[in-house]
């Protein structure tokens, strides 16, 4: 009998979230970490605390899931975990397969009968968050979003690329651009090089769409905001600069603290504003440096901050509670 989820994908960034936020949520069923790597019976994944052996996906996994978790796909193994439990999918690779849902238990009126849920990317994940947390109390009628993106959301080898470039650059050498295909190391990107394996089109495009989806769920119906994704230079951590016009003048006192009975972490004038670095580790997400707009009496700026594998590890273990 069934007992088990597994979590495909456990040797990646994202897959060592999911497994912490696993273990810190005391579920009855046993986690089965997997990896996708067909070249080796097996990874090893080391912390601070320990060495942990990470075994290749196999089918005995697959039968014994009564759920599966996909933090990555590798064309061989998608028909194998297709066929399997209910999938949890954080890549959206699942999203046109017949019957897939995009998830947000927050704005659901009830459990969602599915074989394939979707979580949200997470920029898009954060501006739903933020816009619902506002439009409840103060009514948002529009909003313009510029979404910095980390390395980290491309995985250890972006990371890799970002470091080496750094370096490279401070040595007056030449840098390294397999992956981006261009000097993102000190450098803002609104698109990569033609052969870079990270196209911002195609996630800027997903995040479009689940937004879309996420405001059809939501009862009040979320605004959807005009996102512009932009690669910055940085490892860990999205950060948001957020124009948001409102259907009449915008207290902001009163805005503040909303958001704070929300249980938002809201950095008032007291406080610095929030950081991408600060926000690592960190549920939920960081909201400060909130002015009005001088030249519009209606808008006002918001900047953001959220740790992008937190965002999508937290809202997993929500959608597992349900499946289980």
């Amino acid at each position: 009998m069934a007992n088990s989820v597994l979590l495909v994908g456990a040797d990646t960034l994202l897959g060592r979230e999911v497994r912490d936020r696993y273990a810190d949520a005391a579920l009855s069923s046993r986690l089965q970490s997997a990896t996708l790597e067909k070249d080796a019976a097996a990874v090893f994944a080391a912390s601070e605390e320990e060495i942990e052996v990470v075994a290749a996906v196999d089918e005995t996994m697959i039968d014994d899931a009564v759920a599966v978790i996909t933090t990555n796909f590798a064309t061989e193994a998608l028909a194998r975990v297709q066929e399997a439990a209910p999938i949890i999918d954080l890549t959206g690779a699942l999203e046109e397969e017949p019957g897939a849902v995009v998830r947000a238990p927050a704005f659901e009126s009830g459990p969602v009968e599915s074989r394939i849920h979707i979580i949200p990317q997470p920029g898009a994940w954060l501006l739903a968050g933020f816009l619902n947390d506002l439009h409840e109390q103060h009514p948002v009628a529009r909003s313009i979003v510029t979404l910095f993106e980390p390395a980290s959301q491309s995985g250890r080898q972006a990371i890799d690329e970002l470091q080496k470039q750094t370096v490279a650059l401070l040595s007056f050498k030449s840098i390294p651009k397999t992956h981006y295909d261009a000097q993102l190391s000190f450098n803002l990107l609104p698109r990569t090089g033609e052969d870079s394996k990270i196209n911002l089109a195609d996630r800027e495009a997903r995040i479009h769409r689940e937004l879309n989806a996420l405001s059809k769920l939501h009862g009040a119906g979320l605004p959807v905001p005009s996102v512009r994704l932009v690669h910055a230079p940085t490892f860990h951590g999205y950060a948001a600069s957020v124009w948001v016009e409102f259907t009449s003048r915008p207290n902001i006192a009163n805005i503040v603290a909303k958001l704070k009975e929300a249980g938002v972490d809201v950095r008032d004038e007291s406080l610095d504003p929030p950081t991408n670095t600060g926000s690592a580790g960190q549920s939920g997400y960081a909201v400060g440096a909130i002015e009005a707009d001088r030249n519009h009496p209606a808008g006002a700026w918001f900047w953001l901050a959220a740790d992008n594998f937190r965002l999508q590890a937290d809202l997993t273990i929500e959608v597992l509670r349900e499946l289980l």
